[in-house]
């Protein structure tokens, strides 16, 4: 059968495992399988660009829920765009004491948001480029990206997490073989297949 959509992967883990009484658990197996996928793939398709606001004398802009990995924070309301420099939490407070205000040219991260210095003293949008999570499945959300160009993927990697709960240790390395094979095929994919790429000089 085709693995097309969220309820095609749940009947075809029910298929592979030769069980009918796990269709309340399957939900819980894919969403052990996602996290397992966030924290193995490092995929071109899970590249993401995304805008932000920053507002005048607050220093804290509130990440995005789905970033794994942050790549790049600019300023993207001036010409040219400003790249901010990355800074450690305590590199930023002992680079930039005073709470005066100005451009922010530096940021750090804290928890959940980014902390800019100096404060801002105008309003900005930045421009956030990062890794972004795999958007999880549901009855709301059948399909995705990965779903629909790696089926093997979710296949394998929620099948992986079912071995500990069906207490079969002995097929966990067949699956996590299979599995670790998807995924390496996801990140070899070339970002580039052109000529050879060379650093421009002058």
């Amino acid at each position: 059968m085709s693995i097309a959509t969220y309820a095609d992967l749940k009947a075809s883990v029910a298929n592979y495992l030769n069980r009918s009484d796990l269709t309340s658990i399957i939900p819980d197996l894919i969403t052990l399988a996602e996290a397992r996928l966030n924290a193995d793939l490092r995929a071109r398709d899970m590249e993401a660009r995304t805008s932000l606001s920053a507002t005048a004398g607050n220093a804290y802009v509130t990440l995005p829920t789905d970033m794994l990995e942050m790549q790049r924070l600019a300023i993207s309301s001036i010409d040219p765009m400003r790249v901010l420099k990355y800074l450690s939490a305590d590199e930023l407070a002992t680079d930039y004491p005073s709470s005066s205000g100005g451009m922010p040219a530096v940021f750090a991260i804290i928890g959940a948001q980014i902390q800019l210095a100096p404060i801002p003293d105008s309003d900005y949008t930045l421009e956030l480029s990062y890794q972004q999570r795999v958007p999880a499945l549901s009855d709301t959300n059948s399909s995705n990206w990965l779903l629909s160009a790696w089926p093997n993927a979710y296949l394998y990697a929620t099948l992986c997490e079912a071995q500990p709960f069906l207490m079969n240790d002995a097929r966990l390395q067949v699956f996590q073989a299979l599995y670790q094979q998807a995924v390496d095929g996801i990140n070899q994919v070339n970002w580039y297949s052109g000529s050879t790429m060379r650093v421009k000089t002058r």
